[in-house]
């Protein structure tokens, strides 16, 4: 036997598992917007969490949070429900709807005051930013790189107390 052959493992010990590549999107034939159907997934650059980019009824872009949350834990303005690929901002009666990003980042102050089942999930969010900083999957972006609206020092959320 070679010394050579792939024991399944990486150097570190972690599977070497083959990376699947994600469905394709596509644009529906008879789209009237010609827009896709499914959310472009992304990470935040201020925070590095997971986002969904929908467009909007006037074709700009908004970054959604990637699950959506029990729209009576949500302020009635930053509810959004997405619709053939759009998202609208508004409430569409259903049980469940999605809401923005910046609502939650921890990378920015929240926009209106938050109700303590969004506070928490914000809070989640900002140990998940804790998490990727400390292990260098996420850098915050630096003074000269970051947005005037962005202060770095907000990226780094304190750890949580005993």
């Amino acid at each position: 036997m070679s010394s050579t052959a792939s024991s399944g493992r990486r150097w570190d010990g972690t599977p070497n598992r083959p990376h699947h590549r994600q469905r394709a999107l596509c644009v529906a034939s008879d789209s009237p917007t010609r827009l896709v159907h499914s959310a472009q997934p992304s990470r935040c650059c201020d925070c590095g969490n997971r986002i969904d980019w929908h467009t909007r009824p006037d074709a700009r872009p908004v970054s959604l949070h990637p699950q959506e949350v029990d729209a009576t834990t949500v302020p009635a303005a930053s509810r959004w429900h997405v619709s053939s690929g759009i998202a609208h901002p508004a409430h569409d009666g259903t049980p469940w709807c999605r809401i923005p990003h910046l609502a939650l980042c921890p990378a920015h102050t929240a926009p209106t005051p938050l109700t303590p089942q969004i506070a928490a999930l914000r809070r989640h969010l900002a140990l998940n930013t804790r998490r990727l900083l400390d292990s260098g999957t996420f850098t915050s972006p630096t003074p000269d790189t970051a947005s005037p609206a962005t202060v770095p020092e907000l990226c780094r959320p304190a750890r949580p107390g005993p």
